[in-house]
């Protein structure tokens, strides 16, 4: 591409199934077995195994094109997808297709929402105010502490 084009934004399904690609993958380079869920399966995205037992993830993707700023909400229906064990919220710079992922368990999930009629939304402050970019410490801490995402 040359320097003069600009780069557009994805459509929200190729940037949602985007998403759910790298976050297999990256979850994959980390030494976990992870798998997308099958088209429309109930609830989640992804299952990744951790300390041998399966855990949903459902995978929340919002693309920017100068900085992550420009990302002011992940739409996110609670009633369908509320009772998946993690949320793994993704900004992808669309520039260099370059992820940066925010992992939360269902409880920490839940305080960034705000309802509304006929949907919802994670609020990106409030999730960075509890994930750090890029860490998925808590996948291994449910591995040592030997429960689930809800005892993190």
């Amino acid at each position: 591409m040359s320097a003069d084009q600009t780069k557009r934004k994805l459509s929200p399904l190729q940037a949602g199934t985007l998403g759910e690609l790298l976050a297999v993958a990256k979850l994959n380079t980390l030494g976990f077995a992870a798998y997308l869920s099958p088209e429309g399966a109930p609830g989640h995205d992804a299952i990744v195994v951790v300390g041998g037992m399966p855990k949903s993830v459902e995978v929340k993707t919002r693309q920017y094109l100068k900085r992550p700023t420009e990302i002011t909400r992940w739409p996110v229906d609670m009633a369908s997808k509320g009772e998946a064990d993690y949320f793994l919220f993704i900004e992808l710079n669309i520039q260099d297709l370059c992820p940066t992922f925010y992992l939360l368990p269902n409880a920490q999930a839940r305080e960034t929402f705000r309802d509304y009629k006929g949907g919802g939304n994670c609020f990106p402050a409030d999730v960075r105010k509890l994930a750090k970019p890029n860490d998925f410490s808590r996948l291994t801490a449910d591995v040592r502490i030997g429960g689930g995402p809800e005892m993190v």
